[in-house]
């Protein structure tokens, strides 16, 4: 059997030695779980440092114990969940945007979870690139928010400041964006092109 005789063009390409497909679906894939994980502990541990008042060392590390607030927030609720609510009913995000994080958590189990048949089989679709870039927009609007809302609210150098929303930008995120630059850079050097 000659490879031209496969039924699946995606084992074809990647036979014929054509990577250019399986190596942006692997970034892509890398970005999702990255994306992810930075979002679950973005919405995580702001709410449980907003609720922390107490700190202990533990094993030579600083560690917050938050108070029995946080923990009644979490009761029962997964505590992802419980403080995607938190981050809901303080402004931090709007109902669409929690809809969207549901979305992009599920997508990126599937993400995780089935990335074989992603890469090789031809019934399953490309990896949704624009939900990746929706996610990372949410995550800095929460960084945002609680940059503005938190940390220059409380911060008497700043109460007298008018600041430009669209300039702030943490370390955390500016990271982000530079791993997705350096991950994508193919793919945005081509769009310039056109």
């Amino acid at each position: 059997m000659e490879i031209d005789d496969l039924p699946y063009q995606k084992i074809k390409s990647l036979l014929k030695e054509d990577h250019n497909g399986v190596s942006l679906n692997l970034r892509v894939a890398a970005l999702f779980l990255v994306i992810y994980e930075n979002l679950k502990e973005l919405i995580e541990g702001k709410v449980k440092d907003f609720f922390t008042s107490e700190w202990e060392v533990v094993d030579g590390k600083l560690v917050g114990k938050p108070n029995s607030k946080y923990g009644e927030l979490i009761k029962g609720k997964s505590v992802f969940r419980a403080c995607s609510n938190f981050h809901l009913e303080i402004g931090a995000i709007s109902v669409e945007d929690e809809q969207l994080i549901d979305r992009f958590s599920k997508y990126r189990n599937e993400v995780a979870h089935e990335l074989y048949a992603i890469l090789l089989d031809d019934n399953k679709d490309a990896l949704d690139v624009e939900l990746l870039f929706e996610i990372n927009k949410i995550a800095r609007k929460i960084d945002v928010w609680w940059i503005l809302n938190v940390d220059m609210a409380v911060d008497p150098e700043f109460t007298e400041e008018d600041v430009d929303e669209a300039k702030i930008t943490s370390g955390r995120q500016l990271f982000l964006d530079q791993l997705i630059r350096v991950a994508l850079k193919d793919v945005f050097d081509s769009i310039q092109d056109t």
